[in-house]
Protein backbone atom coordinates (compact mmCIF):
# COMPACT_ATOMS: atom_id res chain seq x y z
CA UNK A 1 0.00 0.00 0.00
CA UNK A 2 1.55 3.34 -1.02
CA UNK A 3 2.62 5.63 1.75
CA UNK A 4 1.88 8.59 -0.01
CA UNK A 5 -1.62 9.84 -1.91
CA UNK A 6 -0.47 10.19 -5.61
CA UNK A 7 -0.24 13.21 -7.26
CA UNK A 8 -2.67 11.86 -10.46
CA UNK A 9 -4.81 10.87 -7.22
CA UNK A 10 -4.79 14.35 -6.01
CA UNK A 11 -5.77 16.45 -8.94
CA UNK A 12 -8.36 14.25 -9.81
CA UNK A 13 -9.82 14.51 -6.28
CA UNK A 14 -9.50 18.34 -7.27
CA UNK A 15 -11.21 18.77 -10.58
CA UNK A 16 -13.93 16.59 -9.41
CA UNK A 17 -14.75 18.84 -6.63
CA UNK A 18 -13.68 22.16 -8.72
CA UNK A 19 -16.08 20.82 -11.57
CA UNK A 20 -19.17 19.26 -9.37
CA UNK A 21 -19.40 22.16 -7.10
CA UNK A 22 -18.91 24.59 -9.99
CA UNK A 23 -21.91 23.52 -11.63
CA UNK A 24 -24.26 23.43 -8.05
CA UNK A 25 -23.17 27.00 -7.50
CA UNK A 26 -24.26 27.71 -10.75
CA UNK A 27 -27.87 27.40 -10.06
CA UNK A 28 -28.20 28.75 -6.93
CA UNK A 29 -30.56 31.51 -6.71
CA UNK A 30 -31.46 31.61 -2.63
CA UNK A 31 -29.53 31.01 0.38
CA UNK A 32 -30.38 27.72 0.99
CA UNK A 33 -29.70 26.82 -2.36
CA UNK A 34 -26.18 28.14 -1.58
CA UNK A 35 -26.02 25.64 1.83
CA UNK A 36 -26.93 22.44 0.12
CA UNK A 37 -24.00 23.15 -2.40
CA UNK A 38 -21.80 23.58 0.58
CA UNK A 39 -23.46 20.64 2.34
CA UNK A 40 -22.19 18.82 -0.74
CA UNK A 41 -18.78 19.61 -0.27
CA UNK A 42 -18.25 19.55 3.36
CA UNK A 43 -19.93 15.91 2.33
CA UNK A 44 -17.25 15.54 -0.08
CA UNK A 45 -14.74 15.95 2.87
CA UNK A 46 -16.31 12.75 4.89
CA UNK A 47 -15.96 11.03 1.80
CA UNK A 48 -13.18 11.26 1.07
CA UNK A 49 -11.91 10.67 4.82
CA UNK A 50 -14.35 7.69 4.52
CA UNK A 51 -12.25 6.08 0.98
CA UNK A 52 -9.00 6.65 2.14
CA UNK A 53 -7.15 3.06 2.84
CA UNK A 54 -8.13 1.37 6.24
CA UNK A 55 -4.58 1.23 7.06
CA UNK A 56 -3.86 5.08 6.65
CA UNK A 57 -6.68 5.68 8.78
CA UNK A 58 -5.67 3.40 11.78
CA UNK A 59 -2.76 6.02 12.22
CA UNK A 60 -5.02 8.47 13.08
CA UNK A 61 -4.66 9.01 16.53
CA UNK A 62 -7.80 11.81 16.87
CA UNK A 63 -10.29 10.66 19.54
CA UNK A 64 -13.66 12.13 20.85
CA UNK A 65 -12.72 14.42 24.13
CA UNK A 66 -9.19 15.37 22.10
CA UNK A 67 -9.57 18.73 21.65
CA UNK A 68 -5.45 20.17 21.50
CA UNK A 69 -6.31 21.60 17.99
CA UNK A 70 -9.28 23.44 19.31
CA UNK A 71 -7.09 26.01 21.17
CA UNK A 72 -5.41 27.62 17.94
CA UNK A 73 -5.96 30.30 15.60
CA UNK A 74 -8.32 29.33 12.62
CA UNK A 75 -8.46 30.77 9.29
CA UNK A 76 -11.49 30.23 7.07
CA UNK A 77 -13.44 31.58 3.95
CA UNK A 78 -17.07 33.17 4.15
CA UNK A 79 -18.62 29.69 2.76
CA UNK A 80 -17.00 28.44 6.06
CA UNK A 81 -18.25 30.90 7.88
CA UNK A 82 -21.33 30.88 6.52
CA UNK A 83 -22.07 26.81 7.23
CA UNK A 84 -21.09 27.47 10.71
CA UNK A 85 -23.62 29.66 10.95
CA UNK A 86 -26.27 28.09 9.56
CA UNK A 87 -25.65 25.02 11.18
CA UNK A 88 -26.03 27.31 14.22
CA UNK A 89 -28.78 29.05 14.03
CA UNK A 90 -31.03 25.42 12.36
CA UNK A 91 -29.77 23.68 15.59
CA UNK A 92 -29.33 25.80 18.24
CA UNK A 93 -31.95 27.14 21.07
CA UNK A 94 -32.75 31.03 21.56
CA UNK A 95 -30.56 30.28 24.59
CA UNK A 96 -27.78 28.04 23.64
CA UNK A 97 -27.30 30.73 20.20
CA UNK A 98 -27.51 33.94 22.61
CA UNK A 99 -24.45 32.42 24.81
CA UNK A 100 -22.36 31.11 21.86
CA UNK A 101 -22.81 35.15 20.45
CA UNK A 102 -21.56 36.09 23.87
CA UNK A 103 -18.54 33.61 23.77
CA UNK A 104 -17.98 34.70 20.27
CA UNK A 105 -17.73 38.60 21.23
CA UNK A 106 -15.26 37.97 23.82
CA UNK A 107 -12.86 35.85 21.15
CA UNK A 108 -13.67 38.70 18.69
CA UNK A 109 -12.29 40.96 21.65
CA UNK A 110 -8.85 38.77 22.05
CA UNK A 111 -8.53 38.76 18.33
CA UNK A 112 -8.76 42.69 17.75
CA UNK A 113 -6.34 42.69 20.57
CA UNK A 114 -3.60 41.04 18.98
CA UNK A 115 -1.00 41.87 16.36
CA UNK A 116 -0.25 39.22 13.62
CA UNK A 117 2.59 37.61 15.04
CA UNK A 118 0.60 37.45 18.47
CA UNK A 119 -2.50 35.75 16.79
CA UNK A 120 -0.64 33.01 15.32
CA UNK A 121 1.17 31.76 18.96
CA UNK A 122 -2.32 33.01 20.57
CA UNK A 123 -3.81 29.76 22.70
CA UNK A 124 -7.24 29.75 24.26
CA UNK A 125 -10.01 27.45 23.63
CA UNK A 126 -12.75 27.97 20.69
CA UNK A 127 -15.74 29.73 21.53
CA UNK A 128 -17.64 26.28 20.12
CA UNK A 129 -15.67 23.87 22.19
CA UNK A 130 -17.85 22.14 25.40
CA UNK A 131 -16.53 19.73 27.78
CA UNK A 132 -13.93 18.49 25.13
CA UNK A 133 -16.40 18.38 22.25
CA UNK A 134 -17.29 20.69 19.22
CA UNK A 135 -20.62 21.88 19.19
CA UNK A 136 -21.15 22.41 15.31
CA UNK A 137 -19.18 18.90 14.62
CA UNK A 138 -21.56 18.90 11.48
CA UNK A 139 -20.72 22.04 10.64
CA UNK A 140 -17.15 22.97 11.26
CA UNK A 141 -14.83 24.28 9.14
CA UNK A 142 -12.68 23.12 6.58
CA UNK A 143 -9.47 23.19 8.18
CA UNK A 144 -11.05 21.87 10.98
CA UNK A 145 -12.09 18.46 9.22
CA UNK A 146 -8.94 18.57 7.27
CA UNK A 147 -6.61 18.31 10.39
CA UNK A 148 -5.73 14.58 11.72
CA UNK A 149 -2.97 13.85 13.97
CA UNK A 150 -0.90 10.33 14.39
CA UNK A 151 0.17 11.24 17.71
CA UNK A 152 -1.62 13.49 20.05
CA UNK A 153 1.07 14.32 22.48
CA UNK A 154 2.43 16.73 19.55
CA UNK A 155 -0.29 17.77 19.83
CA UNK A 156 -0.38 18.41 23.25
CA UNK A 157 3.41 19.94 22.85
CA UNK A 158 2.15 21.83 19.96
CA UNK A 159 -0.35 23.49 22.21
CA UNK A 160 1.76 24.19 25.18
CA UNK A 161 4.75 25.25 22.76
CA UNK A 162 3.57 27.09 19.65
CA UNK A 163 7.39 26.12 18.10
CA UNK A 164 7.12 22.67 18.45
CA UNK A 165 7.15 20.70 14.83
CA UNK A 166 3.24 20.13 14.51
CA UNK A 167 4.12 18.62 10.82
CA UNK A 168 5.62 15.33 12.52
CA UNK A 169 2.50 14.16 13.22
CA UNK A 170 0.52 14.93 9.66
CA UNK A 171 -0.31 12.02 7.91
CA UNK A 172 0.42 12.37 4.10
CA UNK A 173 -1.67 10.23 2.71
CA UNK A 174 -4.68 11.27 4.22
CA UNK A 175 -3.78 15.20 4.66
CA UNK A 176 -3.59 14.72 0.54
CA UNK A 177 -6.77 13.68 -0.09
CA UNK A 178 -8.59 16.06 2.18
CA UNK A 179 -6.30 19.07 0.88
CA UNK A 180 -7.26 17.97 -2.37
CA UNK A 181 -11.24 18.42 -2.17
CA UNK A 182 -10.67 21.76 0.50
CA UNK A 183 -8.16 23.46 -2.39
CA UNK A 184 -10.67 22.01 -4.96
CA UNK A 185 -13.78 23.83 -3.10
CA UNK A 186 -12.31 26.56 -2.62
CA UNK A 187 -11.07 27.23 -6.26
CA UNK A 188 -15.08 26.83 -6.82
CA UNK A 189 -16.02 29.14 -4.78
CA UNK A 190 -12.97 31.78 -5.93
CA UNK A 191 -13.86 31.06 -9.63
CA UNK A 192 -17.83 31.59 -8.99
CA UNK A 193 -16.89 35.22 -7.73
CA UNK A 194 -17.56 34.86 -4.14
CA UNK A 195 -15.40 36.56 -1.43
CA UNK A 196 -12.05 34.66 -1.05
CA UNK A 197 -10.24 36.30 1.69
CA UNK A 198 -9.09 34.62 4.60
CA UNK A 199 -11.34 35.40 7.74
CA UNK A 200 -10.20 34.67 11.68
CA UNK A 201 -13.26 32.40 12.17
CA UNK A 202 -14.65 33.33 15.71
CA UNK A 203 -14.57 36.77 14.70
CA UNK A 204 -16.34 36.58 11.47
CA UNK A 205 -18.86 34.35 12.75
CA UNK A 206 -19.86 36.63 15.62
CA UNK A 207 -20.40 39.02 12.85
CA UNK A 208 -22.69 36.78 10.74
CA UNK A 209 -24.80 35.57 13.69
CA UNK A 210 -25.33 39.46 14.36
CA UNK A 211 -25.62 40.93 11.05
CA UNK A 212 -27.85 39.47 8.29
CA UNK A 213 -26.93 41.76 5.86
CA UNK A 214 -23.24 39.88 5.84
CA UNK A 215 -24.97 36.99 3.81
CA UNK A 216 -26.66 39.34 1.61
CA UNK A 217 -23.39 40.75 0.61
CA UNK A 218 -21.66 37.82 -0.03
CA UNK A 219 -24.28 36.06 -1.67
CA UNK A 220 -24.05 39.50 -4.21
CA UNK A 221 -20.56 38.55 -4.49
CA UNK A 222 -19.15 41.26 -2.25
CA UNK A 223 -16.79 41.24 0.48
CA UNK A 224 -18.44 39.39 3.36
CA UNK A 225 -17.29 40.97 6.68
CA UNK A 226 -15.35 43.87 7.44
CA UNK A 227 -11.58 43.98 7.47
CA UNK A 228 -11.39 44.29 11.45
CA UNK A 229 -12.52 40.54 11.06
CA UNK A 230 -9.07 39.33 8.11
CA UNK A 231 -7.47 36.88 9.68
CA UNK A 232 -4.20 38.91 9.47
CA UNK A 233 -5.95 42.27 10.37
CA UNK A 234 -3.50 44.67 12.05
CA UNK A 235 -4.16 44.92 15.67
CA UNK A 236 -3.36 47.91 18.28
CA UNK A 237 -0.66 49.96 17.72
Amino acid sequence: MPARTSVAKRFEIFDHTVAHLGRRLLKVRAPEQMMTALRWGMDEMEKALAETPAGVRAKVACRSGCDFCCHVPVDVQAHEIFFAADHIQVNFSPRALNAVIASLKKHRTRFGAHTGDERATSRSPCALLKDGACTIYAGRPEACRSHHSSDAAVCAAYLADPTTDLAQAYIPALRARLFAVKMGLDEAIEAAGYDERSYDFGSALHEALTDSLCLTRWLRRQPAFGDACLAYAAGPG
